[in-house]
């Protein structure tokens, strides 16, 4: 059952399974060659996550993005990412920082190569490691944050990706000079000074999203997550 909630998840996020498309139990069995109990499981889990909407008795689709929900995911890695940075930073060790050293070099070799599978890889291995410290329920918690996170990124920012004068390889480019920020201050064990480049990298993340899609205001909960750090 966890192989199949994993592989329904990944397509949900990746935007394999479309935002609003159909979900057959019965083709998805059929599929996945499994009875109905796992199936049901796997998309109660989903639900519970709001990756999946409806009702098991009737139609089941798969969630519409919403960017409110986008507004808030981001408004919680604002409010927690700096806590893990400073757990991590407090005892990071030399190879751990080798380590975020070396997934920067690789999202930047992933750029050069126009390879988005290798920069989602390298990108997920950064973030997560500079909080890797955060202790298991809060680097959990962060990690599926981050998922969510990827699912927006993908259909908002990375959608023309494969063309090195596209919009997306261009915020790829700008992504990649705040990571070398936020890495050469955690290599330096400055936390506060990590903090501040990450929450700065968040936002404008975040609010590119929200200006690439008119049909929403500005984010609003990330906004009072943004003062919140700004006042401590």
């Amino acid at each position: 059952m966890q192989i199949l909630y994993d592989m329904l998840r990944d397509r949900i996020l990746t935007g394999t399974l479309e935002p609003g498309s159909v979900l057959s139990q019965v083709q998805l069995a059929r599929q996945f060659g499994v009875s109905r109990t796992p199936l049901r499981e796997a998309l109660r889990r989903l639900l519970a996550e709001h990756l999946v909407s409806g009702d098991f008795n009737r139609r089941m689709r798969v969630s519409e993005l919403n960017l409110d929900d986008l507004d808030q995911i981001y408004a919680m890695r604002i409010a927690l990412e700096p806590l893990g940075v400073a757990s991590t930073l407090a005892r990071i060790t030399p190879a751990q920082q080798a380590a975020l050293s070396d997934s920067v070099d690789r999202m930047q070799e992933a750029i050069d190569r126009l390879d988005l599978e290798m920069f989602r890889r390298e990108h997920r291995t950064f973030h997560l490691g500079l909080t890797a410290g955060a202790g298991t329920r809060l680097h959990a918690a962060l990690g599926d944050l981050w998922d969510h996170s990827e699912r927006y990124r993908l259909a908002y920012l990375q959608h023309d990706y494969g063309e090195p004068d596209s919009a997306s390889a261009d915020r790829l480019r700008t992504s990649q000079s705040e990571h070398r920020r936020i890495l050469d201050a955690a290599l330096t064990g400055d936390a506060a000074a990590c903090s501040l480049a990450l929450v700065a990298h968040l936002r404008r993340t975040v609010d590119v999203v929200f200006r690439e899609s008119t049909l929403v205001p500005r984010p609003r909960v990330v906004g009072f997550a943004v003062a919140a750090r700004a006042g401590e």
